[in-house]
């Protein structure tokens, strides 16, 4: 850990965030579960001032995530390297370079040696090249960050209803027979769509369980009813210590769904000292359409189109 935090502190000198708020990213970084203000002063030696003011600095450049966990609020890492790399890199240009080209351009003409002159002009040429470079370098990095990376088994087309619940069945493939599994979904939009995926895990004896709009405590058992098939029913369960959570993509549908900082918090509140497999299960691309994408650590992601 410190020599992580060493090497964060070199990253921090050479960029403005500067070495102090790179530590204390490194210190939330090497915690298994969010952090609050006072641990983090307790890790690093910083006075709660200065981790205050380095905690707004890491927000502002999207490098952290803040969490109300019933009125404490705590920081978790967002693993989005790429987009602090692009805001980065546009900042920089914008609050450095750019200044200093302007400032070329405007007493140019005050240059009297031709040499000086004709290597003034060539920089500021190069410095106007940069622009657009930035430009598209953001973009790039937007359309990178709004996409989903995956592997060439993950992009395999399937059709239909065995094609959907195939996939999914080969998501919880590595969870052992027995385990918890914990379904979230909106309420009544995504329930038929879990019994579903319960149905297909049936030869797996998991204790399974739905919890409506991402609130533990409104949690149902899924059992099987002869003849009728997987069903939520009106009986309580504990969704804690869960193996698995598998997300529906209702949830981010407005008016049907909720925050994903209250999916991330539900995660949280029942996950304890394990660290379930998160799986997403959306309709149309919901996820990433919405930004949830760059805020839950989905392990895997199913996409459906209907």
């Amino acid at each position: 850990m410190p020599e992580v935090l060493d090497s964060l502190a070199k990253i921090g000198k050479g960029w403005e965030l500067g070495e102090v708020a790179w530590r204390v990213w490194g210190c939330i970084l090497f915690n298994s579960c969010p952090v609050s203000e006072k641990e983090i002063e307790e890790g690093t030696g910083y006075r709660s001032g200065v981790i205050s003011i380095s905690l707004q600095k890491l927000k502002m450049a999207n490098m952290i995530n803040e969490i109300n966990m019933g009125g404490d609020i705590r920081y978790s890492i967002n693993t989005s390297l790429t987009d602090a790399f692009g805001k980065f890199s546009k900042r920089f240009f914008e609050d450095n370079i750019k200044p200093v080209i302007a400032l070329l351009s405007e007493k140019l003409d005050k240059i009297e040696d031709a040499q000086v002159k004709k290597t003034l002009c060539e920089l500021i040429d190069e410095g106007k090249k940069l622009d657009p470079v930035v430009l598209i370098l953001s973009r790039v990095i937007e359309d990178i960050n709004t996409s989903t990376i995956k592997t060439v088994e993950e992009t395999e087309k399937r059709s239909g209803i065995v094609g959907f619940t195939g996939t999914f069945r080969e998501s919880i493939a590595e969870i052992k027979e027995g385990s918890k599994v914990v379904f979230t979904g909106s309420v009544a939009v995504c329930t038929p769509f879990i019994e579903l995926l319960a149905y297909t895990m049936r030869d797996k004896r998991f204790d399974m369980l739905y919890v409506p709009g991402a609130d533990a405590k409104e949690a149902r058992k899924i059992k099987e009813i002869e003849n009728i098939g997987y069903s939520v029913v009106d009986e309580k369960g504990d969704p804690k210590n869960p193996d698995a959570v598998v997300v529906l993509g209702g949830l981010a549908m407005p008016k049907f769904g909720c925050l994903p900082e209250d999916v991330t918090r539900m995660i949280d509140e029942i996950s304890g000292e394990k660290h379930p497999k998160i799986i997403g299960v959306e309709f149309m691309n919901m996820f990433e359409r919405a930004g949830w994408d760059k805020k839950i650590h989905f392990d895997t992601l199913i996409d459906t189109i209907l």
